[in-house]
């Protein structure tokens, strides 16, 4: 079984959705919880027009869950190599579903430092602060107000969940291409005019939009 699952033009990482001990999102909110879009009980978020790809069994999650936290170290990121080589992507991204928890904070550190030590880009959202202190340079973290921003120099997501999509914000300066979901995505233009269009995290990664507009 694969642990590393394709998703907007990244090999993304899922793990099991919900609150411990079934799920990973220890600091979801109950709102978060509700309007996941990888929620497959969830019956008012459109789920049924996202791609087969997003529909990932919660047993392959737990699978994928106890691969990265319970294979020798060496064999993990040898396999998660391989499988990006086969999905040709050179970008890993966190959480796709589910989270970090407090628990597994020194593991999950551990590989995104051996992953960017090979030259792996990285990126993704999480609502684990302490994880995020880590590892702001590749990591969102989500919020759920501006009132939150603590550091002009990180990248935050504030969830909207009317149009299933995370918004982008800095309290420093205005996120280029600023609103990210796992169908569509809207990018604003000089005008400041919104832009929709299919999400690939490659394009963004390339034009520094969104996620990867760190300055």
């Amino acid at each position: 079984m694969k642990i590393i699952r394709p998703f907007t033009g990244t090999g993304a990482v899922f793990f099991p959705v919900g609150k411990p001990p079934m799920g990973t999102c220890e600091f979801a909110t109950s709102e978060c919880l509700k309007e996941c879009y990888t929620n497959e009980t969830s019956k008012d978020n459109g789920i049924e027009n996202f791609d087969e790809e997003i529909r990932i069994s919660e047993s392959d999650k737990e699978y994928i869950y106890d691969a990265f936290i319970n294979w020798d170290i060496e064999e993990l990121i040898k396999e998660i190599l391989f499988e990006m080589d086969g999905l040709q992507t050179n970008i890993l991204h966190w959480f796709g579903s589910g989270d970090c928890q407090t628990k597994d904070i020194e593991r999950i550190s551990c590989i995104i430092t051996r992953l960017k030590n090979v030259g792996v880009t990285q990126m993704g959202f999480t609502r684990n602060r302490t994880l995020w202190e880590r590892n702001k340079e590749i990591l969102a973290l989500t919020i759920n107000h501006e009132s939150e921003m603590t550091d002009p120099n990180a990248i935050y997501a504030m969830p909207d969940f009317v149009n299933c999509t995370s918004v982008m914000c800095s309290p420093k300066y205005q996120v280029m291409g600023g609103y990210c979901g796992p169908i569509i995505c809207s990018d604003r233009d000089r005008e400041n005019r919104h832009l929709d269009h299919y999400i690939n995290c490659k394009i963004c990664n390339r034009l520094k939009l969104a996620c990867f507009d760190r300055r």
